[in-house]
């Protein structure tokens, strides 16, 4: 099935080109029909296929993925069937197929990570042996690589891949192990200096309390304590 936007005024993604209905916005008439629906695959008569990909992320995630993904198989048929493939084409492809590389080793440096990052059972969910034999490296290769990880040298594009999740904040202690952030609290106290009596110290909360202005900085950290135990005292 093609999908029409009629709101896109270029050349519609189509197996051919068809007359819209200006009211109801459907083909006027049939061009083809697939001959065969196998779950996201489609087999049109033309010896074409179609494979639809289901995706939550944005443009500037799984979108371009897609994209990325969709010139590689352009050039790779252009390639297998002896086409004379444009310069513009050609930059195209180059540009996008390193792109997508660039895309897949930051998704298979952070499926490294967190294939040794504790499990529900507490244990990493695989074993350097396990995660070296499906990369088809040594297990002491893949466990350097992931020492170094953890020292600092994430992947180029680790950022695009994390953004906007909890796991951005995660690998950025210099070989810490990984944190994600906790939730904030509503009752959560730090101790402070007093603005109103320079020298002294009070702990504050996030709920806007504040303890008795104090010189003791041991003092007002248990007293924060005692507010977050039981903020209504």
């Amino acid at each position: 099935m093609a999908t029409y936007s009629r709101s896109y005024t270029g050349t519609q993604w189509k197996i051919a080109q068809v007359e819209l209905d200006p009211e109801t916005w459907t083909p006027v008439t049939t061009v083809m029909e697939p001959e065969e629906l196998a779950g996201p695959s489609v087999y049109w008569p033309d010896g074409t296929t179609s494979y639809i990909l289901h995706f939550k992320g944005g443009p500037e995630t799984s979108w371009a993925v897609a994209d990325e993904a969709d010139s590689a198989l352009r050039a790779l048929e252009a390639l297998r069937g002896g086409e004379e493939i444009t310069p513009g084409a050609l930059s195209t492809y180059l540009c996008d197929v390193r792109r997508l590389e660039t895309r897949m080793t930051a998704l298979k440096e952070e499926l490294l990570l967190y294939a040794r990052e504790p499990g529900p059972n507490g244990r990493a969910r695989l074993s350097f042996r396990d995660i070296g034999h499906e990369l088809g490296q040594h297990h002491t290769s893949v466990a350097g690589r992931h020492q170094r990880i953890l020292d600092g040298d994430t992947a180029q594009w680790r950022h695009w891949l994390t953004q906007s999740t909890e796991r951005a904040a995660m690998y950025t202690n210099g070989g810490e192990l990984p944190r994600p952030p906790r939730p904030q609290r509503e009752h959560e106290t730090g101790v402070y200096d007093s603005r109103e009596k320079p020298g002294k110290v009070m702990a504050h909360c996030r709920c806007g309390w504040s303890g008795p202005v104090g010189t003791n900085i041991v003092t007002a950290s248990r007293q924060g304590k005692v507010h977050e135990d039981n903020p209504e005292a």
